[in-house]
């Protein structure tokens, strides 16, 4: 774990220093890195180092899946994380998780820093996060780059068929965290996928394709946008 985000858990340290939105928040992320870790473990070890001690400290302060269970995004989540780990396979996983939901994790920490209505705690785990995100995706592109070269796949080609059931779960999500952290927070789906789109594209096209393509897939998978 690393120096910031333990120094981020004393302020949250016990688990009731979160209000009701904060856990649902907190749980919500939990499940999301919980199942990166694993699968980054199981399969794609290369990824797996930066995400070290961070599943137990998110267990730590949000491990009770009562909040997300009992809330208005349990059925999309459900369906986002089930598709998210049908990856078994560490190419897939570079897409699945490394392109598209490890960046959704770091969008969404970026977010929760610049709103004001986020308490300063969640920022603090916020922010120490972020990086984790961002420096496993800075491993992501050249190692698929070399897979893709490695088994003859054209990259976007298999960015499409890797991610679009996972795009379109995702997609899913959005009413439900618009009514989950919107009042609360100030949190919108349409400002994450905006982001999220446009730290995504520029990526791909550094892999070989073409812009137009990954528009129009973005866009057939994420509607909102």
């Amino acid at each position: 774990m690393s120096a910031q985000l333990a120094v981020a858990l004393e302020a949250v340290s016990p688990a009731d220093a979160l209000d009701a939105d904060e856990l649902l928040l907190w749980t919500t992320m939990r499940t999301f890195e919980v199942q990166a870790s694993a699968q980054y473990i199981a399969h794609a070890p290369r990824l797996a180092p930066p995400k070290a001690g961070v599943s137990a400290a998110l267990l730590r302060i949000a491990g009770d899946d009562r909040p997300l269970e009992e809330s208005v995004l349990a059925p999309t989540m459900k369906a986002l994380v089930g598709s998210a780990g049908e990856a078994r396979d560490e190419d897939v996983i570079l897409v699945v998780q490394g392109l598209v939901l490890e960046r959704v994790r770091q969008v969404v920490y970026a977010t929760l820093t610049g709103l004001p209505r986020v308490p300063e705690r969640s920022k603090a785990i916020a922010r120490s996060l972020e990086p984790v995100s961002a420096e496993i995706m800075a491993l992501v592109p050249p190692l698929f780059a070399a897979a893709c070269d490695a088994n003859g796949q054209k990259p976007f080609s298999f960015f499409v068929e890797a991610s679009d059931d996972v795009l379109h779960k995702l997609d899913a999500v959005g009413e439900g965290v618009d009514e989950a952290f919107g009042p609360c927070f100030g949190l919108r789906f349409a400002d994450i996928v905006g982001d999220f789109v446009a730290d995504l594209v520029p990526v791909c096209v550094g892999l070989g394709m073409e812009r137009r393509k990954v528009m129009a897939h973005l866009a057939g998978a994420l509607m909102g946008i």
